[in-house]
């Protein structure tokens, strides 16, 4: 059974980067995505996926969105998936982070580990 994976990014252009390298997974199936906070908590609840990939810029909205995605899919894992190095450095509680600037092949990797563990 593939790794349900749902993305959460307010950059549509990184979205659809990401989308591309997930759907080229045979053991990864992208079941959605929003592109701001409003949309993800219905959506994410819809798509109950394994894994939330998170983009994060470092706002105090961002721990409030973290703990209601975990109210509303508890079984999900948190992937903190960022710009802003500096935050993942900081921990806030998300099952891993992984830097927008990292090769593609450490975001996968990533999202395989956070849900064996």
């Amino acid at each position: 059974m593939p790794i349900r994976v749902f993305h959460c990014d307010d950059s549509q252009p990184f979205t659809r980067l990401a989308w591309h390298w997930l759907s080229g997974c045979a053991d990864i199936e992208h079941v959605g995505a929003a592109n701001s906070a409003g949309e993800t908590l219905e959506a994410v609840a819809a798509a109950d996926p394994d894994v939330v990939l998170l983009d994060t810029m470092g706002s105090p909205t961002d721990t409030a969105l973290m703990d209601a995605i975990r109210e509303r899919v508890p079984r999900a894992r948190v992937v903190v998936l960022s710009g802003y190095v500096r935050l993942l450095e900081l921990g806030a509680g998300a099952d891993a982070y992984v830097a927008k600037g990292d090769d593609e092949r450490e975001l996968l990797a990533v999202i395989r580990r956070v849900v064996a563990s």
